[in-house]
């Protein structure tokens, strides 16, 4: 059983908060977003949320659309990975877009991040296509997008 202490808190993300969620990101991705890109997904009203212990320990971005939902950034540090926050994380998302009433959920992922893959699949998430060369610098890689029917 998880300590009390150990239960994370979801908030959304305030202006103070980008620094450190930055600062997450790049501990976590080959190539990774900049300050400027939260601060400029906050003020697009995107919905951007945050889990807290005694710091951030991850974070989740969805852009809403009409009838359509994009993850557009999820992650949780690699010192509390491994723990369920992933998967929590991506609950938020999804239940963000069902809230807004949107049909489909969709988001990239790389191939060679399997763990995050594993979890997108269990949730329902299924593969719909290849983006080729979508991700970098440093090194280009792939992308999949899978997609959610809610």
């Amino acid at each position: 059983m998880r300590a009390v202490q150990d239960a994370p808190q979801i908030a959304r993300m305030e202006a103070g908060d980008v620094e450190e969620v930055a600062s997450l990101e790049a501990a976590v991705s080959p190539a990774p977003w900049s300050v400027g890109v939260f601060r400029d997904c906050l003020s697009a009203h995107y919905e951007c949320w945050v889990f807290r212990l005694d710091e951030i320990v991850g974070y989740v971005i969805v852009s809403l659309g009409p009838d359509e939902a994009h993850l557009l950034n999820i992650a949780v540090a690699p010192n509390r990975q491994r723990r369920g926050f992933g998967r929590q994380l991506l609950a938020k998302g999804v239940m963000i877009a069902r809230q807004a009433g949107v049909e489909r959920v969709f988001l990239e992922v790389r191939p060679s991040n399997l763990r995050a893959r594993a979890i997108y699949e269990k949730a329902g998430f299924e593969f719909l296509s290849l983006r080729k060369k979508y991700y970098g610098p440093p090194r280009k890689e792939d992308a999949l997008v899978y997609a959610l029917t809610l």
